[in-house]
C-alpha cells in the first residue's frame, strides 16, 4: 500500500471513528457541554464591564473553545468522508 493511500485510509478511519464519538453517550455529553459553555460565554459578553480587557477575554476564550471542539470534530468527519471517497473513486 502507498504513503498515500495509507494516510487517506488514516484519515477515513479517524473520520468515522469521530462520527461514531458524536453519536456516543460520552460524544453526546461533551458536545452538549461545549454548547453550553458556549452560550454562557456569550451571555458573559453580553453582561461584561469592556473596560476590563482580562473579563472579556475570558468570556470570549470560553465560547472559542466551545466552537472549536466542536468545529474540529466536524473538519475530522468531513476529512474522514472526503478521504473515504477518494479511495473509493481509486478502487474503481
Amino acid at each position: 500500500m502507498s504513503e498515500e493511500i495509507e494516510i487517506l485510509f488514516d484519515v477515513a478511519v479517524l473520520g468515522e471513528q469521530v462520527d461514531q464519538f458524536f453519536k456516543s453517550d460520552i460524544g453526546k455529553y461533551l458536545l452538549e457541554h461545549a454548547a453550553a459553555q458556549e452560550a454562557e460565554g456569550l451571555n458573559e459578553l453580553r453582561r461584561v464591564d469592556c473596560k476590563n480587557p482580562e473579563v472579556v477575554w475570558n468570556a470570549q476564550n470560553k465560547v472559542w473553545i466551545a466552537e472549536k471542539f466542536r468545529v474540529w470534530l466536524e473538519e475530522a468527519i468531513q476529512a474522514g468522508l472526503k478521504a473515504r471517497m477518494i479511495l473509493e473513486d481509486r478502487e474503481e
